[in-house]
């Protein structure tokens, strides 16, 4: 026999149900309302770093610098045509060059007056080699006097610290280039090493010498061989293929060529290969 139910009907107040559904709603927008604030805020922060990032990235890739990344080392400089140039060099292959003996020989040189000086010998530490396959970028399209221009160039991007030949061991060209600094004979060892890379890389038939003199206190050199008493500078020597000759001062930071007279013990480093 079918069992009777009884349905009982709970009654509920209109008017709170809608109080609930009110409250519900209100949070819910408020909710909404400070979760967009909270990423208004993230983006806005978002974007000073990332601008700020920029502008920290333009500041540090001004040339001249250096960087390093997944085994490679980068140079970066500007050309006289003002272009960025780049060259670049395994790791491995740059610590080959800079991890090498330092040897410190000296030079017994004689004056005219019979004087005898000491002095450090440079050669040593002339790498031509190392420029081999990057010095292109500086010799394609360029005369024998242009390619000097844009050596004397790079030198002129490196921060000298010193007229004076200071004491060896000196530094080889690789440390001079990374360290953008450098005192008479690293600039002098330098340039040296870039020129004779780009004769050899461009056949421009010139020869390269470095000199050792004396300067006086106003920045002229010793012209009279029996007055010299001590050896505190070096230049650099080209000899160009029509007989044209350049005396190169190695640490201003901008082309000087020497017109005046002078005198000194000039070495042909022409013929370096290391």
């Amino acid at each position: 026999m079918p069992r009777l139910f009884k349905m009982s009907r709970v009654r509920t107040n209109p008017l709170k149900t809608k109080q609930v559904h009110g409250r519900t709603n209100y949070l819910i927008v408020i909710l909404f309302i400070l979760s967009l604030t909270l990423n208004v805020v993230q983006y806005s922060q978002y974007l000073a770093l990332s601008q700020g990032y920029d502008q920290v990235r333009q500041v540090e890739l001004t040339p001249p610098y250096v960087s390093i990344s997944n085994g490679t080392i980068k140079w970066v400089f500007y050309d006289l045509r003002n272009d960025t140039i780049t060259w670049e060099m395994p790791m491995n292959s740059y610590r080959s060059y800079v991890s090498k003996d330092k040897p410190v020989r000296t030079l017994s040189l004689t004056t005219a007056a019979g004087l005898h000086i000491t002095t450090y010998d440079m050669r040593p530490y002339i790498q031509p080699s190392f420029f081999t396959n990057i010095i292109p970028i500086l010799t394609e399209g360029r005369s024998a006097e242009d390619f000097v221009r844009e050596v004397d160039n790079i030198k002129n991007q490196i921060v000298k610290y010193g007229k004076g030949l200071g004491e060896a061991p000196y530094q080889f060209p690789a440390e001079t280039l990374t360290e953008g600094r450098g005192a008479c004979a690293d600039t002098t060892i330098l340039m040296a090493s870039m020129l004779i890379a780009g004769d050899d890389q461009a056949n421009y038939g010139f020869k390269v010498y470095i000199w050792y003199v004396e300067m006086n206190l106003d920045g002229t050199l010793f012209s009279d061989s029996r007055s010299i008493t001590q050896i505190n500078h070096a230049i650099v020597e080209v000899q160009f293929s029509d007989g044209v000759t350049w005396s190169l001062e190695t640490t201003t930071n901008y082309l000087y060529t020497y017109s005046q007279d002078y005198t000194g013990w000039q070495f042909d480093v022409t013929t370096i290969t290391s």
